[in-house]
């Protein structure tokens, strides 16, 4: 595989380049804190947006070329498919089942993102120099329970589209609705456990 931080820098500008460099940086932490494999949590950091300022009619071409339709929704979603959709050709990267979903997922989300696809969308949505109103709130829940940060990264994504009249993808909201449901699925499970150890004390 190509040294894909110097391929980053030479297809994207330097603000592009240095989000990536970021997401890269909070993903490894993410996978040390998580359990990830943190060589693969880089891998997909520096791949994932290497086509995000590829505008929308030389995107669909691209497509065309490996024998793909763009996927369906707002040509800005595209970039995390067309990467793994050229992987081989452009790339030649030959990466993980893991790998490939989470480059494909990171925009959307999907309610089938695993462990490493989870490291980086919140990554993606946490990174240092993202500075909108409400990151603090995704880097706390981060800090703890990775699953709480995809639900509120999911949850600020949609109240982004629906501010816009925007379409919201139906995988954006299945992952929103699994993510807290197993959140508070191991809160209630947690609060029975405290109520059994008190009553031991208690006895």
């Amino acid at each position: 595989m190509k040294d894909l931080e110097q391929l980053a820098r030479s297809r994207l500008s330097d603000r592009r380049f240095l989000h990536v460099k970021g997401v890269a940086a909070t993903a490894a932490d993410l996978a040390r804190r998580f359990g990830a494999d943190e060589q693969e949590a880089l891998t997909a950091a520096w791949l994932h947006d290497m086509f995000r300022e590829v505008k929308e009619p030389e995107m669909r071409a691209l497509f065309l070329e490996v024998g793909l339709e763009p996927p369906p929704g707002a040509a800005d979603t595209w970039h995390g498919p067309l990467c793994v959709a050229r992987l081989e050709r452009d790339f030649d990267a030959q990466v993980s089942a893991q790998v490939r979903d989470a480059v494909a997922w990171h925009t959307l989300g999907h309610p089938r993102m695993g462990l490493l696809a989870q490291v980086l969308y919140v990554a993606d949505a946490a990174e240092p120099l993202r500075d909108y109103e409400g990151v603090r709130r995704i880097r706390e829940a981060a800090a703890r329970d990775l699953e709480q940060a995809v639900a509120t990264v999911s949850d600020m994504t949609i109240a982004h589209l629906l501010e816009r009249r925007s379409e919201i993808s139906v995988q954006t909201v299945e992952l929103r609705n699994l993510m807290w449901s197993r959140v508070r699925a191991r809160e209630v499970r947690d609060d029975a456990d405290n109520d059994a150890r008190g009553r031991l004390v208690h006895a």
